[in-house]
């Protein structure tokens, strides 16, 4: 079957005079000469081209994708579509796939024949250059849009707000859950038991449930402080503002120092595996303490395995062991160390005026340790520099000795840096005050990540001397 459309719109007609019968007319008296048949006449007067919402257009879509049509003709391209990006999409994903050529009588295009398929790639050309003028067109709008305050239309409505005549208008019930979601972030809860408790409550959002990733894109975006993103910028906005700034300043500091620790702390692909690991320091050599497992035999014959922290110094793996300069510091069993620090964390929680009282060790005194122990090994490398000196020790000994006490001295020069940095991050008591409060409940029912973002929000190192365990406060 040959397929005819023609369209017209009232303005067009009256303009142009190619009224529908004008049309029909022409095409068929074409199909005629060429020996088409049998023709049917699809028609949509008074529809724009604008797009192809038209009844006939549809009409004759189902006809061509049940294959009834086998050459779909129009009197004008702009008959079929006065969009070159709907054009090409009606030839390429409607007709030619379904085996319909397609012939325009006055632009003499004709798919069946070379010069008419060659034509597609011309059009494909156009339709791409008008696809970039619309996009543009559409980006400028919208920057004007957010210039002016104004949200510029998503499907994703941020949470707390409602989408109501153009303008973001605050939802009451979201927003009371935003604020949450912020103050309870501030008082040490993490993302998942921030979804966690939410859901639990029966308060979700506009889009279902709360997930732990909409709880921490929640906690990143300025909009709360009256803001709007578009294209890589934030504008200042129209719609309520229901943060402050001051709370949303703390929020983001508090996550750039959790990532920082989650950053210097986890081990073995950032997976951490103990509580303590990470904060714990030898206060002879300065280096880490480390987690170590071992095994023991039982009278009964039950294998037991052991955990303690371990200076990183003492271990006979390390590279230095062999140098006579292994640390001679104790170890510690895990569950002791773990306890000792979680059972000074709940006294503060226990008491808040201790909190208020308490004097912090200086980051000074740990900064005397590490400075020294640089001092230590400079000495130890000019003692090789003599050696050699004297004729006691070849070259490649004593440089291959040098290099290693160097690395060693590297890395606590970089302490040295951190610790100096650590002073200008300390926290006010009064933002201690939460986590400490959150801190028993996060150690019973949190994950070991998130019982050790509390701690690294806490405590900026902890020094063992022997028997001696010193913690330097963030506060």
């Amino acid at each position: 079957m040959i397929a005819c459309y023609a369209r017209v719109s009232t303005a067009e007609q009256a303009e142009n005079g190619h009224s529908i019968d004008e049309q029909t007319e022409r095409m068929q008296s074409y199909c005629d000469a060429l020996g088409w048949s049998p023709v049917k006449i699809y028609t949509d007067a008074g529809f724009s081209g604008g797009n192809t919402e038209r009844p006939a257009l549809q009409n004759l879509i189902r006809d061509v994708k049940n294959g009834k049509v086998e050459r779909v003709v129009v009197y004008k391209l702009d008959r079929l579509s006065r969009s070159q990006l709907d054009t090409l999409y009606l030839i390429e994903k409607v007709f030619l796939v379904n085996s319909c050529d397609f012939v325009s009588m006055s632009e003499n295009f004709d798919t069946g024949s070379p010069f008419g398929r060659a034509m597609i790639g011309i059009l494909a050309v156009f339709a791409q250059l008008e696809r970039e003028q619309i996009k543009e067109r559409m980006k400028m709008g919208k920057v004007a849009r957010a210039k002016l305050g104004k949200f510029h239309g998503s499907a994703q409505i941020p949470i707390g707000y409602d989408y109501v005549d153009g303008e973001l208008v605050t939802n009451e019930f979201e927003k009371a859950q935003v604020v949450d979601i912020f103050n309870w972030y501030l008082e040490g809860v993490s993302p998942p038991m921030i979804a966690d408790r939410l859901n639990a409550a029966g308060r979700l959002q506009k889009n279902g449930r709360w997930l732990p990733y909409t709880v921490r894109k929640i906690l990143e975006r300025k909009t709360y402080l009256g803001y709007l993103f578009y294209d890589g910028k934030w504008y200042e906005g129209t719609h309520e503002a229901f943060i402050t700034p001051e709370l949303f300043e703390k929020v983001q500091r508090l996550k750039e120092r959790k990532c920082e620790e989650h950053k210097k702390h986890n081990r073995r692909s950032g997976m951490a595996n103990s509580f303590l690991g990470g904060f714990v320091y030898c206060a002879n050599c300065g280096a880490k303490y480390i987690r170590c497992t071992s095994y023991g035999d039982l009278k009964s014959g039950e294998r037991v395995k052991y955990l303690s922290y371990r200076c990183g110094q003492k271990s006979k793996k390390n590279k230095y062991y062999d140098n006579g300069i292994a640390c001679k510091n104790r170890n510690w069993k895990m569950s002791e160390l773990d306890a000792l620090v979680f059972g000074e964390i709940k006294k503060l929680a226990l008491d808040a005026d201790a909190l208020s009282k308490r004097e912090p060790k200086q980051s000074g005194d740990a900064l005397r340790v590490v400075l020294d122990e640089i001092e230590k090994l400079t000495a130890q490398i000019d003692r090789l520099l003599d050696l050699y000196t004297v004729g006691d020790m070849p070259l490649d000994a004593v440089q291959k000795k040098i290099n290693e006490l160097n690395s060693q001295r590297e890395k606590l020069e970089q302490e040295v840096e951190r610790l100096r940095a650590s002073d200008s991050e300390k926290l006010s008591k009064a933002d201690a005050l939460p986590l400490v409060q959150s801190f028993g409940d996060v150690l019973e029912n949190g994950t070991l990540d998130e019982v050790r973002t509390v701690i690294g929000g806490l405590i900026d190192r902890i020094v063992i001397d022997g028997e001696n365990v010193d913690i330097y406060w963030r506060f």
